[in-house]
């Protein structure tokens, strides 16, 4: 049953992981995921084909290229839907089929769809950081009425207001003492879903969360500057740490809450 729950989670997540990609390339240019109904080649504006659309597969046959004009398909696209697929087999491997695996899956793919595009445009849409708390706490409420665990609920609100409520007065401070953005808006209101979902696993995850913000944020910083690749003063988007940070607990929850205990000497 395990196995079987995981290659349904990896496929669901190379599907959903393709669907990634539309959002990923037109909610920063203004677009939406319903309009147009297909996709098509950004070069050419060739629609594409359902046999050309097999994530990650198509890709490879392709050659990386456009069917109809030649143009470079950017390797982003089979990332997403390698990475989204990965990440969900994890999920589904670690969770099993418990109540909450619903949420951390779509938690997932929002954390996948707001590092790309935070990547490539240094924004978070608020298409996306809007509408993902309603639809975690949608899925949270028939969770938590069917393990009972209200308390958990309860914690997972006040977290949601208190995470982005810490972030934006840091952000404050910086600008205030540096005076410059530290970190963006977009940032902040993916902030409240991480709290609802993290909070619901427990305070000790969020410790976690925070831990594996700084130390990811940290390590590829100290990476880039190694390599010459930015420099102290650079603007890095904080997307991508954040998510990282917020994978931690959900991949690893036994194994975070152990390590955080032990750091701060809890037993």
């Amino acid at each position: 049953m395990d196995a079987a729950v995981v290659a349904l989670a990896v496929i669901i997540g190379l599907l959903v992981g393709s669907f990634a990609n539309v959002p990923i390339h037109r909610w920063p240019r203004g677009g939406t995921v319903t309009s147009p109904k297909r996709s098509a080649c950004p070069a050419c504006g060739a629609l594409i084909s359902a046999r050309d659309n097999v994530p990650v597969v198509s890709w490879l046959l392709l050659q990386r290229r456009c069917r109809h004009c030649g143009a470079p398909i950017a390797a982003r696209y089979a990332v997403v839907e390698a990475t989204t697929a990965i990440l969900f087999g994890a999920v589904a491997w670690v969770w099993g089929l418990d109540p909450i695996l619903p949420v951390l899956l779509v938690f997932t793919w929002s954390l996948v769809v707001a590092t790309a595009i935070d990547l490539e445009h240094r924004i978070i849409p608020n298409r996306l950081t809007y509408r993902l708390p309603f639809v975690l706490l949608a899925l949270l409420v028939p969770a938590a009425a069917f393990t009972g665990t209200w308390t958990d609920l309860r914690r997972a609100l006040i977290w949601a207001v208190a995470v982005p409520g810490i972030m934006f007065l840091f952000a404050e401070a910086f600008r205030l003492v540096r005076g410059q953005t530290g970190m963006g808006m977009g940032d902040v209101k993916l902030a409240i879903s991480i709290g609802l979902v993290v909070g619901y696993l427990g305070g000790v995850h969020l410790v976690a969360f925070a831990y594996g913000t700084m130390i990811s944020a940290v390590i590829v910083v100290v990476v880039l500057l190694a390599m010459r690749r930015a420099k102290l003063a650079s603007r890095i988007p904080f997307g991508p740490y954040l998510a990282a940070g917020a994978l931690i607990p959900v991949l690893a929850p036994d194994g975070s809450a152990a390590v955080v205990r032990s750091v701060l000497g809890l037993g």
